[in-house]
C-alpha cells in the first residue's frame, strides 16, 4: 500500500513539473481584487498569470546595496522585469481557458535602460 501510494505521488508531482513553463516580461497590469498579472511577455504578446499564497517571490538587486530579498505580492509593480516559471492547471468548467498559475517569480530591481 505504502509503495503504491509513493509510485502514485511520484508520478503526479513529475507530470507537474514537466508542465512548468518559463515566462519572461514586462508587468502590465496588476489586479488586487484576484491577484493576477498581465504581462507583457518578450516572446509576443500578453499573457496573465495567478499568483497564490504560496508563490514564491524574489527580489533580485532590490535589497541594501544591491542584495537579494523576499517580495510578496504588494511589490510587484507596473513596469517590473518579470521571470517566472508557471504552469497550466485544469479547466474548472469545460471549454473555458485556464490561467497559468505561478509557482515562482523573480523581478529585477536593477537600473533601467528607460
Amino acid at each position: 500500500m505504502k509503495k503504491t501510494f509513493f509510485l502514485a505521488a511520484s508520478l503526479a508531482s513529475t507530470i507537474l513539473l514537466a508542465d512548468s513553463v518559463k515566462l519572461e516580461g514586462t508587468i502590465a497590469q496588476v489586479y488586487d481584487n484576484n491577484k493576477t498579472l498581465l504581462i507583457d511577455s518578450v516572446y509576443g504578446g500578453q499573457i496573465a498569470i495567478k499568483v497564490l499564497p504560496n508563490t514564491e517571490i524574489e527580489m533580485d538587486d532590490c535589497g541594501i546595496f544591491g542584495t537579494d530579498k523576499d517580495g510578496t505580492f504588494k511589490d510587484l509593480k507596473v513596469g517590473d522585469f518579470l521571470e517566472s516559471k508557471i504552469f497550466y492547471g485544469m479547466p474548472i468548467t469545460p471549454n473555458t481557458p485556464a490561467i497559468p498559475v505561478a509557482r515562482k517569480i523573480e523581478i529585477q530591481c536593477y537600473k533601467k535602460a528607460y
